[in-house]
């Protein structure tokens, strides 16, 4: 048997085994697992985000604070003058009037500041219940991974010792090769899933470029291994 002919075999072999681990990959339950996973891995980052969320607005809260008690007393302090300018009888009406528009431009302020407490309060219940709803559904998701997860390594344990037969077979098949051919097989199957093609009517299978007679001699000899000038593919006969 020609080293070509091996290594039509190895190629057969490693193809058997690349269905079966596809296979062991594709179950139901495998996919089931990686969706369950992928959901995990969502409400991890959802509940990431809510956390940033509620810094954010705590923060802005903290600032919220600070501003408000400082209009506060800037508020009681005019009110003060108010007072004290309506019982001034050389106090004028538009020291008054000025003195109230002064004080109606606070009293929006803290308005404005108490409607955005009001709204950041809001958000932070709204988003502490969003978290919470977010682990509920969370416990509820690693238990169905974690059965899944047990499923697939009861499939795998299964399924494994056949996959370990095929994989004894490839390499048993692969130390009748020689590294030089076995290297270029793997460089070849980098830009094709099977680096080795058959020969009919004298064209590659592999892309079906015609092939010169030649060529054909070399690859029925066996002397020589040929490679189809098109597509780069290993021929065989």
């Amino acid at each position: 048997m020609t080293q070509t002919e091996i290594l039509w075999k190895y190629q057969e072999a490693e193809s058997e085994l690349d269905r079966l681990k596809k296979e062991l990959e594709s179950t139901p339950e495998r996919q089931k697992l990686r969706k369950l996973r992928r959901i995990l891995q969502e409400q991890t980052e959802k509940i990431d985000d809510y956390r940033t969320g509620l810094k954010e607005k705590e923060g802005e809260i903290e600032n919220d604070l600070v501003k408000l008690e400082a209009l506060l007393k800037e508020y009681d302090l005019e009110q003060d003058d108010l007072n004290i300018m309506m019982e001034d009888e050389e106090c004028t009406a538009e020291e008054l009037t000025e003195c109230r528009k002064s004080m109606e431009n606070l009293l929006r302020r803290i308005n404005s500041l108490q409607r955005s407490l009001t709204e950041c309060q809001k958000f932070i219940a709204d988003t502490e219940s969003a978290i919470k709803e977010t682990y509920s559904k969370g416990s509820r998701t690693k238990r169905d991974y974690e059965a899944a997860k047990a499923v697939v390594e009861t499939e795998r344990s299964e399924h494994q010792p056949i996959v370990d037969k095929a994989q004894k077979t490839v390499d048993m098949i692969g130390a009748q090769l020689s590294p030089e051919l076995l290297k270029r097989y793997k460089a070849i199957k980098k830009k094709h899933p099977n680096p080795v093609a058959g020969v009919q009517d004298n064209r590659c299978q592999g892309c079906g470029m015609s092939l010169p007679m030649t060529a054909i001699k070399k690859i029925s000899s066996g002397t020589a291994m040929i490679e189809c000038e098109n597509c780069g593919r290993i021929l065989c006969c």
